[in-house]
């Protein structure tokens, strides 16, 4: 069997083989959870091939990179948004997916807190979009989001990834509405509530004392969630922000965290949350 390659002394890349090579990229579906809506980081593309059309961050890898890293690179370079940790979703590899030539690409995914994003870079722009409001996607980026959501899907039951996005101490209404968000569906309230406690995995915080002492007057029901959230809040300004006020277990005000070491016990015994 005759050689397939030629070897190139001092060359960077001494043995260059006679096949093809094709080009690698990477791609980033990031979410985030923002007036009660799951939303997908977007950019506008600023030159050829789909210019002016929406797309995921992302570009080329170099050579002196991994993959991670030219992920981390390219979203840092479009958006300006650089999370904490981001996991690999999987290889997109369609023959015809890029009109430029033979382009492989690896995409990633994290889920982050609600921050600003700026295009930067062959990015004109970019934007957080409702998962459900999308605008059409360049490239086969509307596969990668769905394949994005099914593992968002699955990684719910098994990581905290819910109770990351919300405020260390929230209220079962607020978990639900987050959780419904990203499962696409509607749950029973009473029924939800009931599962989430029964699986032993939040304590109650204490909210503030000084709110107990506030007079009546100060509350009206909340209109942000009708018929999530019928706990009053208080409203007046020089109070900050509201909380919940203080009521028996299971009440939609009650605000609560989550417990870690419950939550890993659980999953070392093989369990998941079911809904």
């Amino acid at each position: 069997m005759g050689k397939n390659y030629t070897y190139v002394p001092g060359a960077a890349f001494p043995y260059q083989y006679k096949y093809e090579h094709m080009a690698v990229t990477t791609d980033c579906a990031i979410f985030t959870y923002e007036d009660w809506k799951l939303k997908v980081l977007l950019v506008r593309r600023g030159g050829e091939p789909y210019k002016g059309q929406w797309a995921f961050p992302g570009g080329f890898l170099k050579m002196d990179e991994t993959a991670e890293e030219g992920a981390r690179r390219e979203l840092r370079e479009e958006t300006g948004l650089v999370p904490s940790a981001i996991g690999q979703l999987g290889v997109f590899s369609d023959v015809d997916r890029d009109p430029r030539e033979r382009v492989i690409t690896i995409a990633w995914y994290a889920l982050v807190k609600p921050s600003e994003v700026v295009g930067g870079d062959d990015a004109d722009e970019a934007a957080w979009f409702p998962v459900d409001a999308l605008p059409p996607l360049a490239f086969d980026h509307r596969k990668i989001f769905e394949a994005a959501m099914e593992q968002l899907r699955r990684d719910i039951h098994f990581q905290p990834v819910g109770f990351d996005l919300l405020d260390d101490e929230f209220t079962i209404p607020d978990l639900q509405r987050l959780y419904e968000a990203i499962l696409g569906v509607k749950f029973d309230r009473r029924n939800f509530q009931r599962k989430l406690l029964a699986a032993g995995i939040l304590e109650e915080a204490s909210p503030a004392e000084e709110y107990d002492a506030l007079p009546e007057s100060l509350f009206q029901k909340s209109s942000v969630l009708p018929g999530i959230i019928s706990e009053a809040l208080p409203v007046a300004a020089d109070y900050g922000e509201p909380r919940a006020r203080k009521g028996r277990q299971g009440r939609p005000g009650l605000l609560f965290r989550l417990n870690r070491k419950k939550y890993a016990a659980m999953k070392e015994d093989g369990g998941k949350l079911e809904f």
